[in-house]
């Protein structure tokens, strides 16, 4: 199985090395391979390896900066997602994606669905 792992140097990315190294061909891409904020790029970087899973750990994590880079973080944390969806499609793929709790208040009680957002 060939795994592509964006945001690798990331919390979240850093561990999942160790986690997916074990379960096949492993490619992991951060910034440097990646460049979250030119979305249509990232198209290269997934027709370059043809996965069969996409793991995208790549996020804005700057949150109170996000409101004055609004901009930058909808391509990275909204545009970027959304094209590796289409190329994950495209190449019939898996995408897991992973989010922030940063989206919801924290006051509902209960889990959290899509709708909620």
């Amino acid at each position: 199985m060939k795994i592509l792992l964006l945001g690798k140097d990331g919390q979240v990315g850093w561990e999942l090395q160790r986690a997916l190294a074990p379960l096949g061909e492993l490619r992991m891409l951060g910034r440097e391979g990646a460049d979250f904020a030119q979305p249509e790029s990232l198209r290269a970087c997934v027709r370059a390896f043809a996965p069969d899973v996409i793991v995208n750990a790549a996020a804005y994590t700057a949150v109170d900066k996000a409101e004055s880079d609004a901009d930058t973080a909808q391509r990275v944390n909204a545009l970027a997602p959304g094209v590796l969806a289409e190329e994950a499609a495209a190449c019939g793929a898996w995408l897991v994606h992973y989010s922030t709790d940063y989206v919801f208040d924290g006051t509902k009680e209960g889990a959290y669905v899509e709708s909620d957002a």
